[in-house]
């Protein structure tokens, strides 16, 4: 039996965002092809980070899957799913918004569809993150720090 630390169903699952977004993972992505923006300006390490609050933010304000997240003309990829090698916690959180959002248990046992969700979810989050991110007086990573402590003291 697999590690459960080491347990990753996303590894050959292909990470996508809209193309429409790809500007934005360029400038708040430090790891972006191109990007040589400070912490300041550019407050993901890696563009799988952006992605994933994305997701985070769509599951907190109960927004539904934008997108399927397959690979089309109007989608980027941004990582592959061996990117949660090493991240349990990431991994768990996916299959449980997975079985939130399908109502079916039986889902984590379809990586595929499990990250069509996520992708989806970080689709209709993107915005709100964006919006976050630009809104406010400052840099990018303190706006986004002010917009995420509004959030969580309310």
């Amino acid at each position: 039996m697999a590690d459960v630390d080491s347990y990753n169903p996303f590894q050959g699952t292909e990470i996508f965002v809209p193309a429409r977004y790809h500007n934005a993972f360029k400038q708040y992505c430090q790891a972006a092809e191109g990007s040589r923006r400070g912490i300041d300006s550019s407050p993901f390490p890696r563009m799988v980070d952006m992605w994933f609050l994305a997701v985070c933010i769509a599951v907190r304000d109960e927004l539904k899957p934008l997108e399927k997240g397959r690979k089309g003309k109007d989608v980027t990829e941004i990582n592959r799913g061996e990117v949660f090698a090493n991240e349990p916690d990431r991994v768990r959180t996916l299959m449980l918004i997975a079985i939130k959002v399908s109502k079916e248990i039986e889902i984590v046992t379809e990586p595929r569809r499990m990250i069509e969700i996520a992708n989806g979810l970080a689709a209709a989050g993107l915005p709100k993150l964006i919006e976050m991110l630009k809104e406010g007086g400052g840099e990018p990573i303190w706006n986004l720090s002010e917009a995420i402590r509004k959030i969580l003291t309310k």
